[in-house]
């Protein structure tokens, strides 16, 4: 093809037809800026083609990774609340008179406050998205400050889990081990057979009667609601996330 026009030019050259060589050389010029121009254009469309398919792998993995999050979130709540129940019925049985029933439930209400809450959020595709620069492809700028937010929101709430562990491994169970019987709670709750323990309940009753002990609960019963209210905001936001996602999805299909 190049040939072919560099021959024509040739031709009109010989001939002595300046004037239309000028003319032909012009439109050739502006034959090829047109041709580089559609080329450009070509391949933004391709680059903006790979980045909304990019962008919409992109949210089916991240709407995955926080759907799986609400439900951690919703089942670490769960068992916060039964926590905090547990920890609420051992402070009314310090207030009620010692009987056989009220210190044998005393060991599983035990069992339930020590276990604590160990469940870690997923942020694989959250920190890959931040990491390379996905999230600056999503078009909501609500979603993105959202997930540009959510990991110091994550680390808020987890520094508050850290607290309450320490708060249980360090104080409260450095208490009981020296006024409660593991042995006897754990034989009858951890599904372990361990055998009995040669202890007596009287453990149980004066556990009740020590102020300490109330107090310990009391304070307890305390971080876990606020442990809790701090997981429903997060909940909540995640809740919100999910709905953002799945309306950037609508848009780009």
């Amino acid at each position: 093809m190049i040939k072919f026009f560099r021959k024509i030019r040739q031709d009109l050259l010989s001939q002595g037809k300046t004037g239309k060589y000028f003319k032909y050389a012009i439109g050739e010029i502006f034959l090829v800026v047109v041709g580089i121009l559609i080329a450009l254009q070509i391949n933004n469309w391709n680059n903006s083609e790979i980045e909304r398919n990019q962008s919409i792998e992109f949210n089916q993995r991240l709407l995955a990774e926080v759907n799986g999050n609400i439900d951690l979130a919703t089942n670490k709540i769960e068992i916060m609340e039964s926590m905090i129940n547990s920890s609420k019925s051992i402070l009314d049985l310090i207030n009620k008179q010692p009987n056989d029933t009220n210190l044998k439930s005393l060991d599983s209400l035990v069992y339930i406050i020590i276990g604590g809450v160990d469940v870690k959020f997923i942020t694989g595709t959250l920190s890959e998205g931040l990491n390379t620069g996905k999230v600056s492809l999503i078009e909501s700028d609500i979603l993105k400050s959202k997930l540009y937010g959510l990991p110091s929101n994550i680390e808020y709430v987890g520094e508050f889990d850290k607290t309450m562990s320490d708060y249980i491994s360090e104080i409260l169970q450095t208490f009981l081990y020296e006024n409660f019987n593991y042995r006897k709670m754990d034989n009858l709750y951890s599904g372990y057979d361990i055998g009995s323990s040669k202890f007596q309940n009287q453990h149980n009753k004066s556990l009740l009667e020590k102020e300490q002990f109330e107090n310990l609960i009391d304070n307890y019963f305390y971080q876990s609601n606020s442990q809790k209210t701090r997981h429903i905001n997060l909940k909540n936001e995640y809740d919100e996330i999910k709905k953002l996602i799945e309306i950037e999805l609508k848009t780009e299909k």
